[in-house]
């Protein structure tokens, strides 16, 4: 079977860590819960929750929404079913693109993580006997990397002759935009080597700015997309964690430009069930590590 580059760096990711009991707890201790944000349109969720699935996990896991579609996929509701099967830890993987978002500091006030709550949230932290964890989002992770390699390769024809987009959602503020775009350029760079395109660059689009903001930050990317179609084919790789909303915006902000676009989320890569076991089981180990050294 022939391996894509994405599996590649699982494998060698993989070598480094391995199941969750050797980070010096019992299986069965530690709770997983995975939240990501959600639509209530049919099928963003359930794309997800079905790729929980196949994580590999020894004790209880589940999956929470901030944007819930029933009284069941809201984030109190999972993490008191965990909490209620007795585990020590409930590590909290939030399936985020970027680490520099409200969305972000939301699920770091929810865990327990930070103080003072954001100033769009109105509930409380998560009340639980187990220790909760919160650890970081995709960022500049290389699985994502390997995931977006994989997306845009289904997608390109001659990369010497194509130019690549990545395009994310965005924050409000711009020194979290500068740092989400920080990562997007890691990424960019990495696919770039792997792959020999022309260009590779990353945009945010800031959905939820101010107009004056959001118009800029558009404007910038479909002068990109005009002007690299000149010399190139161009690749709009969003970088997305499921299909939706978002990547239809996508589209209508580039209306009358030429280029192609890939249509995957991140949710429904194979990468994605180990990238979040990875984050669980460092977070444990981190931890102990931690304690052992205040011993």
């Amino acid at each position: 079977m022939k391996r894509t580059l994405g599996m590649v760096v699982a494998a060698a990711l993989c070598a480094l860590c391995g199941p969750v009991a050797n980070a010096g707890e019992a299986p069965g201790e530690d709770a997983l819960l995975v939240v990501a944000h959600g639509a209530r349109v049919e099928g963003w969720n359930e794309r997800v929750i079905h790729m929980m699935d196949r994580v590999d996990w020894a004790g209880p896991k589940g999956v929470a929404f901030l944007t819930a579609r029933t009284p069941d996929q809201e984030l109190a509701s999972v993490a008191g079913r965990l909490d209620k099967a007795n585990v020590k830890r409930i590590v909290i993987v939030p399936l985020l693109v970027s680490s520099f978002s409200d969305h972000y500091e939301e699920i770091r006030y929810y865990g327990r993580d930070r103080q003072e709550a954001p100033g769009h949230v109105d509930h409380q932290p998560l009340k639980t006997r187990a220790q909760l964890l919160v650890t970081p989002a995709m960022d500049s992770d290389r699985l994502l990397g390997g995931i977006l390699a994989d997306q845009v390769r289904s997608a390109s024809k001659s990369p010497r002759n194509e130019s690549v987009i990545l395009v994310a959602h965005g924050p409000n503020e711009e020194p979290d935009n500068e740092k989400w775009l920080a990562c997007l350029k890691v990424q960019a760079a990495y696919l770039q080597s792997a792959h020999g395109f022309r260009r590779v660059e990353a945009a945010t689009i800031r959905d939820d700015a101010p107009k004056p903001v959001k118009d800029a930050a558009v404007a910038s990317l479909r002068d990109r997309v005009q002007r690299y179609g000149e010399d190139t084919r161009v690749i709009i790789q969003p970088v997305l964690i499921s299909t939706g909303h978002v990547q239809a915006e996508i589209a209508t902000l580039l209306k009358g430009l030429d280029y192609s676009m890939s249509a995957s989320g991140v949710a429904s890569h194979a990468l994605t069930p180990e990238w979040i076991r990875l984050q669980a089981v460092t977070a444990l180990r981190t931890r102990a590590l931690s304690q052992s050294a205040q011993k």
